[in-house]
């Protein structure tokens, strides 16, 4: 039998991941299947396709836009047909798509992953049936990384433009906790970025790419990669792609641990009568450092060996 410390541990961990639904009267089985929205036949969806249709344990149907929503304009209808009783919305256009369809049928919960700055869609506005975890490590949570791998660290550069606005105010708080001072530039284009980092460059001691589409361009990134071995600056990123490219860090969610996450998130609603809205938009809950050591070298940054212990993956 557990004991009482035991159990108000195991309490605190399931609220910490949104799984916890105490004991509310138990919801009737879905009549219809889960639908799988996919935004387009990425690799990485067909991972958490496989996942989520293991772990969920209920019926489950697949539907994809294949890249644009006017692809297949028979897609909706035929999704409504089948009775979904959940919709797990994969990408940025699945999510806004289920969101636009859900409108005016609240009572068929939405869930989200994979999105990157999932803010900028709005997908939380005007609607109480929609949740989903984040595509993004949450920025406190980054920088106490990178000051792992750098603990001189007192000055963080980013570039943002309009549509980072919510992340950047989210930013500025974790900085002022940690005794970090954030210094931001603002861009209006994607071809202001080069500009713009020459001239923060200088006043920093690392610099932490968003996810906004107006910075997270390839012409950007190609761009960037010798830039910042040039300036010999910590560049970090939330993808892990971008420390294969050749940045020196990146800090991002443990993706083969999402399909899981949002199967339990999911049978809490259809099994426990959780709602959407009490759940809201969760952290992933595992996170992955890839480190480009190469880069490191070239940038003539020493990595503490604790810090290289704890990376996913090092990229030599």
């Amino acid at each position: 039998m557990l004991s009482n410390l035991m159990h108000k541990k195991l309490i605190f961990i399931f609220l910490a991941l949104g799984l916890w639904v105490g004991t509310p009267a138990r919801a009737a089985a879905p009549n219809g299947p889960v639908v799988i929205l996919l935004s387009d036949s990425e690799a990485a969806y067909g991972q958490q396709v496989a996942i989520f249709s293991e772990e969920i344990g209920l019926p489950v149907q697949v539907f994809n836009l294949h890249g644009d929503l006017a692809h297949n304009p028979g897609l909706k209808d035929k999704l409504f047909a089948c009775r979904p009783s959940l919709i797990f919305a994969l990408g940025a256009k699945a999510a806004y798509a289920a969101k636009l369809w859900t409108q005016d049928r609240q009572d068929i919960p939405v869930l989200f992953a994979m999105v990157l700055n999932w803010q900028r869609y709005k997908l939380l506005d005007g609607s109480s049936n929609i949740a989903g975890i984040a595509a993004e490590i949450s920025p406190g949570a980054q920088f106490v990384n990178m000051t792992m791998f750098l603990p001189s660290m007192r000055r963080i550069g980013l570039l943002y433009s309009p549509l980072s606005e919510t992340i950047l105010a989210q930013a500025r708080e974790s900085a002022a906790l940690l005794g970090l001072e954030l210094v931001a530039e603002p861009i209006d284009r994607s071809d202001d970025f080069q500009r713009a980092f020459k001239r923060l460059a200088g006043k920093v001691d690392a610099f932490w790419l968003l996810n906004d589409p107006f910075v997270y361009t390839l012409k950007n990134m190609d761009w960037l990669e010798e830039r910042c071995i040039k300036e010999k600056l910590l560049c970090v990123g939330q993808t892990q792609n971008l420390a294969r490219m050749g940045l020196a860090l990146t800090v991002n969610p443990d993706v083969g641990q999402i399909g899981g996450q949002i199967a339990a998130m999911a049978r809490n609603i259809l099994l426990h009568g959780q709602k959407p809205a009490d759940i809201g938009v969760m952290e992933a809950i595992g996170t992955q450092l890839f480190v480009n050591v190469g880069t490191a070298e070239r940038i003539d940054l020493p990595i503490p060996p604790r810090a290289l212990e704890m990376a996913t993956s090092v990229i030599r």
